[in-house]
């Protein structure tokens, strides 16, 4: 400003006091008005009541050992994971929980619709959440189908996250006689590979059979696909080259979403726009006053 000041008296030219501190206090005030309507003043005008229309899904995920396979990268449990983070990004709506098993299983997470806590538990899945090496997944299902009893659910869905394991008739028998549709993932190749031996957080060597032998673990897609064949769902295979897991989300569109649940919403009136059109008037009206005359010789 004082360069400015000083180039006017240069020039024989002189600034109308009143009018520049008019124009001043046009262009301040007028920002403040923006600022205002940047803060998005509002007013509660009414309370609505919206009904939430939902699966209840519960994703089970396979811990064993052999979910620490590398023949995914950088290994099969924490490509589950990856997946898994993805899939909860394309929901809307639906409630989801965790149970991992392997020689047992517990519920990490009831179902919620809360995603943004969902990444907390997914973060703390881990092989050595449960003790031993086996894949319990008759476990994990009655303790979904126990679940979704308590709360009514009549849709029930689950999600299975596995290298498939071992051939399991009595979860197949399970899912189907208690009407739960199942959609499965298959984490790994046919080819497979040695599994990793973990003490104390550091690799050492791979678990061997009883002949001295390294185990080597391959993913059974044909229980997978049997069990989702045979209770409605589809299966997916994930490894370094295929991820169709993505196909989820349009694939379960066409299940019944039922009502769980109305929600009160409270319903807003927007003022905004005032301050703002007020705010770039004034503005305007300070950037367009004349502030400067010439001196009079």
């Amino acid at each position: 400003m004082k360069k400015r000041i000083e180039i006017l008296r240069f020039l024989k030219l002189r600034i109308k006091r009143r009018i520049s501190t008019l124009k001043i206090f046009l262009v301040v005030f007028g920002a403040v008005l923006v600022v205002i309507a940047l803060l998005s003043p509002q007013k509660e005008i009414a309370d609505k009541e919206i009904e939430v229309k939902g699966m209840n899904i519960y994703a089970l995920i396979d811990t064993s050992k052999s979910m620490l396979t590398e023949d995914v990268y950088p290994n099969r449990l924490e490509a589950s994971k990856r997946v898994l983070k993805n899939l909860i990004q394309s929901l809307k709506g639906d409630r989801i929980g965790f149970i991992p098993f392997s020689d047992s299983a517990y519920i990490q997470m009831p179902l919620t619709d809360d995603y943004s806590i969902t990444e907390n538990y997914i973060n703390a899945l881990d092989s050595s959440l449960i003790s031993g090496g086996g894949t319990q997944l008759y476990q994990a299902l009655t303790l979904a189908e126990k679940s979704f009893s308590e709360i009514g659910s009549e849709n029930k869905t689950v999600i299975i996250l596995s290298d498939g394991g071992d051939f399991d008739k009595k979860s197949l028998e399970f899912a189907k006689n208690n009407k739960i549709n199942v959609y499965s993932i298959g984490i790994g190749t046919q080819a497979g590979n040695v599994i990793p031996n973990y003490v104390n957080g550091a690799k050492r060597g791979f678990i061997k059979d009883d002949k001295g032998s390294a185990v080597i673990s391959k993913l059974n897609s044909s229980f997978l696909q049997q069990i989702a064949d045979d209770n409605g769902g589809k299966y997916y295979e994930v490894n370094n080259l295929v991820d169709n897991s993505k196909n989820f989300v349009q694939d379960s569109a066409n299940l019944e979403r039922k009502s769980q649940r109305n929600e009160k919403s409270k319903v807003y009136e927007k003022y905004f726009q005032y301050p703002l059109f007020l705010g770039i008037l004034l503005i305007l009206l300070g950037y367009l006053l004349r502030e400067v005359i010439k001196d009079e010789e």
